[in-house]
């Protein structure tokens, strides 16, 4: 059973500004073993990324991560898609990165996309009761 030690506010500072707090993605060689993130904003859009694209049940010891996107780009593709695959985002967020606020969810269907499976998907959110919108753009694809 897991238990909470305790939760303390992070604000990125001038002081700290040159410690990794995260991977970023796509995962590339960087200067060290991977390309890492300094900043919570980078990292906020990263862990966004990491959970929508994980696909329920692919994780072995937490098969319920994840969003579920890529089997929804299997379901028929009229005007409710776009009001399924953003419920499914808010649902997600909501449940797993709850200190994140949705203030805009835009998905881009063309009709080229829609035969390959392929979805364009654009949030802007903030992070915890900061001022300061944050964008993000990725594609769901199979």
């Amino acid at each position: 059973m897991a238990v909470v030690l305790g939760q303390k506010k992070v604000i990125d500072t001038k002081e700290y500004e040159e410690y990794a707090i995260g991977v970023t993605l796509p995962l590339q060689i960087g200067n060290t073993a991977f390309n890492q993130s300094f900043k919570t904003a980078d990292q906020v859009k990263t862990n966004i990324k990491s959970l929508l694209l994980t696909k329920r049940y692919e994780r072995v010891m937490q098969p319920l991560l994840g969003s579920g996107l890529q089997e929804l780009l299997f379901e028929f593709n009229d005007n409710e898609l776009a009001d399924k695959i953003e419920t499914t985002i808010n649902d997600s967020l909501q449940q797993w990165l709850p200190y994140v606020s949705v203030e805009k969810i835009e998905i881009e269907q063309t009709n080229d996309n829609k035969d390959r499976n392929i979805v364009y998907v654009s949030i802007s959110f903030r992070i915890g009761d900061t001022i300061n919108l944050e964008n993000l753009s990725f594609t769901v694809t199979q």
